[in-house]
């Protein structure tokens, strides 16, 4: 081995991992995982959102002697906890001894918002919105900002962060007597709000009571709210339902959308909305039409118009079978979706898992009964949960094939080859119960918390997964030599990469982009990733020199570089690292 080589990886790898905080990380042993909140009175239904930095947000019920406390806890990109161990106590008002819905996103700046209900004004449940920054300071105050405090029954409200920075919230009201609605309330990045005070209805409807809101941003400030037309008793109307509501709360659509109407989706059952990046939304839900189990997606427009045609297109067409547990993830450069799917015989006894791709027109792109990922049998498989990757998917759920839960995932590309291989790959193979797991993704790498009883109590879990399949953090760096600069002349933000015949590179190609990187006052930051899904960082320093670092996979500047710009900008043996035609000679 080249004895310069051996140097330069030595001395780059050990300065990142100096720089790393001290404390639990990403473990590359599914048997492991990370835990993240293993007090003893049990803590349930967790909650995650990423940011642009490779950051995750984690949030929880914790159950305490006196009630359930929301409590939540912020990981760098390498996994560490940034707080102390089972987190920040965020609320500890009481709680209905039943909990409800509850969400969490993470806004532009990087800032936690999360929204609930108790029972602090009294038995009722109102709604209650948090801001956290990442640093762990209470924004809107130490109790928050209060949506809504009324004698009604106000569950599962939902946030989304609109184009012009507001927060937007949506919740159903349901009153012990008369007509229930779907309120809002807008807040300003400061927490003002915007609308009335204990919400604006903006849904309501004679004799009906809707609920299951969601939400998401649209255009110029719009909000897209779905909800479902009436559950007020059991043979109710559950029709999926659409409305585009301005800044003002006021509704942009002539009328609301009947996304679909066909037949009553379930009992209990909340169809998903997510926004389709051109002012317009995508709607999926499942239904029974008193037989059998279908799924369906729909597309509206900004205008409110259905794209495809009225009530839906169904994901397979295969008969005799349940199609259910819908989860769709946007290839947001061709328009077209991706729905993973339960497939189940009639009785239930049977699972397995599919996959279809719908076109912008509406296609079943991948044959009529979708494609399958892992066939019907008898090994139990739960519902999946699904994160968009380029113009593919990663996909995840629970099966038992020895009897005890395990968390698997899988990754297929644009043309629905599983980029993992012929078997999923294991997240979590500990002999647990394993339930509620949300999944994010965040700087390339998918995320996921859930309940799990190893211990002996329900505690939450987490875990990343690369887009290789693999966990943990990249302890790979010399394999960054397969790449090559195919020009000597780079100027900041024009590096172009290329592999060479002896790497492969998967469908989805690399990325470049710039950041930010340590303490230069005149630096760009340009990243791809190899093979191995490792990085490779350009720095240039105010010198005008330019030095390669090699950057396992997780790592960020925050956690992943020292403060000390000297040391990254003029390392030992720097000018043996300097490229000429190969991109970091050295590794």
């Amino acid at each position: 081995m080249n004895p310069l080589r051996s140097l330069c990886r030595i001395l780059v790898l050990g300065a990142l991992v100096a720089a790393l905080p001290a404390g639990a990380q990403w473990p590359s042993n599914p048997a492991l995982n990370l835990a993240v909140a293993d007090a003893s009175g049990g803590e349930v239904i967790p909650l995650v959102a990423s940011h642009s930095d490779g950051s995750l947000w984690i949030a929880w019920f914790d159950g305490t002697p006196s009630g359930f406390q929301v409590r939540l806890q912020r990981l760098n990109s390498a996994g560490v906890e940034l707080w102390p161990h089972n987190g920040l106590l965020i609320s500890a008002h009481p709680q209905n001894t039943a909990l409800f819905g509850w969400d969490m996103i993470a806004d532009a700046l990087g800032n936690a918002v999360i929204v609930f209900s108790d029972t602090r004004d009294g038995g009722d449940l109102d709604i209650h919105a948090y801001k956290i920054g990442p640093t762990g300071a209470f924004l809107w105050g130490a109790d928050g900002v209060t949506l809504s405090s009324n004698p009604d029954f106000e569950p599962n409200p939902h946030v989304a962060e609109a184009s012009d920075g507001d927060l937007v919230f949506v919740w159903q009201r349901d009153p012990a007597s008369g007509d229930g609605d779907v309120r809002m309330q807008r807040l300003a990045p400061d927490g003002t709000p915007r609308l009335a005070a204990g919400g604006l209805p903006v849904v309501t409807s004679a004799g009906e009571d809707p609920g299951f809101a969601d939400l998401v941003a649209a255009d110029a400030g719009n909000v897209i709210v779905s909800w479902l037309r009436n559950i007020r008793t059991f043979s109710s109307p559950r029709h999926v339902r659409a409305q585009k509501f301005s800044p003002t709360g006021s509704a942009v659509w002539a009328s609301a959308v009947s996304v679909y109407d066909a037949f009553s989706v379930p009992i209990g059952y909340a169809p998903k909305v997510r926004a389709d990046g051109t002012g317009g939304a995508w709607l999926w839900w499942h239904r029974s039409d008193g037989s059998l189990f279908n799924s369906f997606v729909q597309r509206l427009t900004s205008g409110g118009s259905e794209v495809f045609a009225h009530n839906g297109v169904a994901v397979s067409t295969t008969p005799n079978l349940y199609h259910i547990d819908p989860a769709l993830a946007v290839a947001p450069t061709t328009g077209e979706v991706i729905v993973f799917y339960n497939e189940r015989n009639t009785s239930q006894s049977q699972w397995g898992l599919n996959a279809q791709k719908i076109s912008p027109t509406g296609a079943r792109l991948w044959g009529e009964g979708g494609i399958t990922l892992l066939p019907i049998n008898t090994t139990y498989k739960s519902f999946p949960r699904t994160v968009g990757d380029d113009d593919g998917a990663m996909v995840f759920l629970v099966d038992q094939p020895s009897g005890t839960d395990r968390l698997i995932g899988m990754r297929v590309n644009a043309n629905g080859n599983s980029m993992w291989g012929t078997l999923p790959a294991v997240i979590s193979s500990a002999s647990s119960a394993k339930s509620r797991y949300p999944v994010t993704i965040g700087a390339g790498s998918a995320k996921i918390a859930w309940e799990d009883n190893r211990a002996g109590s329900t505690d939450i879990y987490a875990q990343n997964v690369r887009r290789d399949g693999t966990l943990g953090l990249s302890s790979v760096v010399g394999r960054v030599d397969r790449l090559t600069v195919a020009s000597s002349s780079l100027t900041p933000g024009d590096l172009t990469l290329s592999f060479t015949p002896s790497c492969t590179p998967d469908a989805t190609g690399y990325a470049i982009y710039e950041g930010e990187i340590g303490n230069f006052t005149s630096h760009v930051r340009l990243d791809c990733t190899d093979d191995d899904g490792d990085r490779v960082e350009e720095v240039t320093p105010a010198t005008g020199s330019r030095y390669y670092l090699v950057v396992p996979q997780g790592l960020t500047q925050e956690g992943s570089y020292g403060t000390d710009s000297s040391q990254a900008e003029r390392p030992p043996a720097a000018d043996a690292c300097r490229p000429t035609q190969s991109l970091l000679p050295c590794s």
